[in-house]
């Protein structure tokens, strides 16, 4: 079973934060401010593009069952297969193109580059074949067409641009946000809460990786235990708020949302401890589904207290 995720941007707000925080900043700051403005342009980019999988079961689907139709009565009205859905989803990329104008080379940049331009060829290449697919039916192509024979093929060269393009997308998401990650820490350095919000970065940093693992092509189940334990133990030890000086929180409030954040973290370990040895004990166990949801849920859950957090 490959498991699909929809990256979640956790850095979409630290550099708001930071500029309440202070009026001048440095060369290194502002590189990664701006490393940080083209990772949240590709995050959102990719998770909008990502979106287009069910427009494209959906009009599969309609495909499909036209050909059911059709193979027991050829003179059947199919059903019109709405291919514009599944282009529409592939949207303007104006912001990306002006951030990665504006952001200074770093290791990810330029594979970043060649991954979305690899996304688009292959989508465009699949925008294509839906249109064909579609015009097969309304165009009756379908009625000239012995056997059926032409079909296949096209659905093919559909499914298989499609994936391509979804990889890619999810690709660019990963790269994107391993350099995210590395250009928030520098910014929060300087942060008056830095010792709390580093600590939260860094567990956050470990559950992201956990779910990087669940989308593997083949999931590696002990290496998944494992960096459960090794998470497990960072945020055992860093949800310890005695710790802390808890009066450099800008209000009271923000103690809570920290403890949530740790409560929601171990709620999360939890969950992707129950799908992992659910997916080790029976990999097509009919669970799978709803237990994955949970820790898509979860996890989302995580950032939302995060950013929460960095917006005080």
């Amino acid at each position: 079973m490959k498991v699909k995720l929809t990256f979640l941007a956790s850095i979409l707000m630290i550099s708001m934060s930071l500029t309440a925080q202070q009026k001048t900043y440095t060369k290194a700051e502002l590189d990664a401010s701006n490393i940080i403005r083209l990772c949240n342009s590709v995050i959102e980019l990719s998770n909008k593009n990502r979106t287009s999988a069910d427009n494209y079961k959906s009009m599969l689907s309609t495909a499909e069952s036209n050909m059911s139709k059709l193979k027991r009565n050829p003179n059947t009205q199919p059903f019109f297969v709405n291919y514009k859905n599944f282009e529409a989803c592939f949207g303007d990329q104006k912001e990306y193109q002006l951030a990665y104008k504006g952001a200074p080379e770093f290791a990810e940049k330029k594979e970043i580059a060649n991954t979305i331009d690899a996304a688009n060829k292959d989508i465009a290449s699949a925008v294509k074949w839906a249109t064909a697919v579609s015009e097969y039916f309304s165009e009756k192509t379908f009625l000239t067409d012995t056997d059926f024979a032409k079909y296949p093929a096209m659905q093919d060269s559909l499914s298989y641009y499609f994936q391509r393009g979804y990889n890619s997308w999810s690709a660019a998401s990963r790269l994107a946000s391993k350099a995210g990650n590395n250009a928030e820490l520098i910014l929060l350095q300087k942060s008056k809460i830095a010792e709390f919000i580093i600590p939260m970065k860094s567990d956050l940093n470990g559950l992201e990786s956990i779910m990087e693992l669940f989308n593997q092509d083949k999931i590696d189940s002990n290496l998944i235990k494992n960096e459960l334990s090794t998470v497990s133990q960072t945020i055992a030890k860093n949800k310890d708020i005695s710790t802390k000086d808890v009066k450099k929180l800008s209000d009271v409030y923000y103690k809570e949302v920290f403890q949530k954040f740790y409560t929601k973290s171990e709620d999360t370990i939890k969950a992707m401890s129950a799908f992992n040895l659910e997916l080790e004990a029976n990999p097509q166990s009919d669970r799978l589904n709803s237990l994955y949801s949970y820790v898509v849920s979860s996890y989302r859950s995580v950032v939302e207290e995060y950013n929460t957090f960095i917006a005080q």
